[in-house]
């Protein structure tokens, strides 16, 4: 049995040009009470306004037992039947995970349906031209900043974060 850990967390938005500006200028005036408290669940600006901090992003650790793993570059075409699936790749056909998770990387693509046991989490893009549900899983469904899914979604749960697209619906899945 292969095992493979891998850290699936959503990566963080870079902080845009008026934030960068608004911390250089805080940071001069640390001395007269800018800056942050490293204890404090608020951070304080240098106009001594306060503000709530944003919550840390979760960071969770997947096992991927005996996945299949397409690396980056290759592109497989046909069906695929497998237990669990690992995508850096290119995918054109229909997959079927029997059992663990499917991870689908950032520039990684899926052109077919996704059938799963398992939780989904996608990064890259998932889609099918003809319509319909492209991911059916009773697990989890997850759509990373800058994934791409065109077509419908049935899934025990969604997490869709900011930037993701879903270019479909999304149905509850019960099975």
């Amino acid at each position: 049995m292969t095992r493979l850990e891998l850290d699936v967390a959503p990566e963080p938005e870079p902080p845009s040009p008026s934030v960068l500006a608004a911390r250089r200028r805080r940071a001069l005036v640390v001395g007269l009470g800018g800056g942050r408290d490293g204890e404090s669940p608020m951070a304080k600006s240098s106009f001594a306004e306060r503000r709530p901090r944003p919550a840390p992003m979760s960071h969770s650790r997947l096992q991927l037992d005996d996945a299949l793993v397409v690396p980056a570059g290759a592109i497989v075409r046909g069906y695929l039947r497998c237990r669990a699936l690992l995508l850096v790749g290119d995918v054109v056909g229909n997959v079927h995970c029997t059992g663990g998770p499917v991870v689908v990387r950032s520039g990684a693509s899926l052109k077919g349906r996704l059938v799963a046991a398992g939780d989904v989490y996608v990064c890259g893009s998932v889609g099918d031209g003809s319509g319909g549900a492209v991911i059916t899983t009773s697990g989890k469904v997850t759509l990373a900043p800058g994934s791409r899914v065109d077509g419908d979604v049935r899934s025990g749960r969604l997490d869709l974060y900011d930037g993701a697209m879903l270019l479909g619906t999304a149905k509850g899945c019960e099975e």
